[in-house]
């Protein structure tokens, strides 16, 4: 079975230019097909996006990555600048305001996806004990476990109280998108406190009808909390993989961190990317630091790599 293709995610060069036709042309200079346009798409992009997308060299624009573009009084791009989940009336209606602007966007453009942040409940920071003591070699001693498990029973709670306000926003964005011919990807994300906890994706998603919400898996955040052990990356996959709708590929080292190309971190893919079904979207997600050589060499590593589901 011939390699799916990947598309390229624009968080890796958005910034760098103020011409959305070069946006798009680089992604074919690159050898991309097709693009997830990212939450980082200013508004100065856009007519130039516009204008390039009849092209007959230009990639078919898959996805677009709330909030997209930029809204405008945002002085820097944030995907979690407003939050379904904020106790704040005006901050949720900012964030359901601008995502249906994401979604009108994206069928504008004929994209197939929106990816979505879901919000967050729970104390700021809360998970950065984990990571200094998990770094310090403590990983599963008494002291890390002990912490773990308070960490993990306070963003359960939390999450309780707040879902309610999530699921309303959600519905009334699902109606919008089911509209539109569009499918919502709900993010994995790589702060525990950034919801759902990963234990609640099944009840989450048993809620949200499909197939206009689907599960967006990122190997990066995954991989992540894997390493803090919040989740078993293999089984989360096997898991989640009926709602399945697209992933961000990168690769993810505890001292680098993530959005690196493929094969420079720690991820097992060869063991990974079968539990993924076929058919699904992909979408590579580097850091703008990472180079265009490197760029390239991902796009071969995946045709290389991609092994066919069974």
């Amino acid at each position: 079975m011939p390699a799916s293709p990947l598309a390229l995610s624009t968080c890796w060069h958005a910034d760098r230019t103020t011409d959305g036709a070069a946006l798009l042309r680089q992604a074919t200079d690159l050898g991309f097909s097709s693009v997830e346009l990212s939450h980082n798409t200013r508004f100065n992009l856009w007519p130039g996006i516009l204008a390039e997308r009849p092209s007959s060299r230009a990639p078919r624009i898959d996805v677009l990555h709330n909030f997209c573009p930029v809204p405008v009084e945002l002085l820097r791009p944030h995907p979690n600048a407003y939050e379904f989940s904020d106790p704040r009336p005006t901050a949720r209606r900012l964030a359901e305001r601008h995502s249906f602007a994401t979604l009108e966007a994206a069928a504008t453009v004929g994209a197939r996806f929106v990816v979505l942040h879901l919000g967050s409940a729970g104390p700021r920071h809360i998970a950065d004990p984990l990571e200094s003591l998990a770094l310090h070699g403590q990983l599963g001693t008494r002291n890390f476990v002990r912490q773990k498990i308070s960490t993990i029973r306070t963003l359960e709670k939390a999450f309780h109280e707040t879902w309610p306000r999530v699921e309303e926003i959600l519905l009334r964005l699902g109606e919008k998108a089911s509209s539109l011919g569009l499918r919502l990807g709900l993010e994995c994300r790589e702060d525990p406190r950034e919801i759902p906890p990963d234990d609640f994706w099944d009840l989450l998603l048993a809620r949200l009808p499909a197939p206009t919400f689907g599960y967006w898996h990122d190997f990066g955040h995954a991989a992540g909390k894997h390493w803090l052990g919040f989740l078993d990356h293999a089984q989360h996959l096997r898991r989640l993989a009926p709602r399945i709708i697209g992933v961000h590929l990168h690769d993810y080292h505890p001292e680098k961190g993530d959005h690196l190309p493929p094969g420079q971190g720690l991820i097992p893919f060869r063991d990974l990317l079968p539990l993924i079904p076929s058919g699904t979207h992909f979408s590579l997600e580097l850091s703008p630091d990472v180079s265009a050589d490197d760029v390239r060499a991902s796009l071969s590593w995946w045709n290389q790599n991609r092994i066919s589901p069974s």
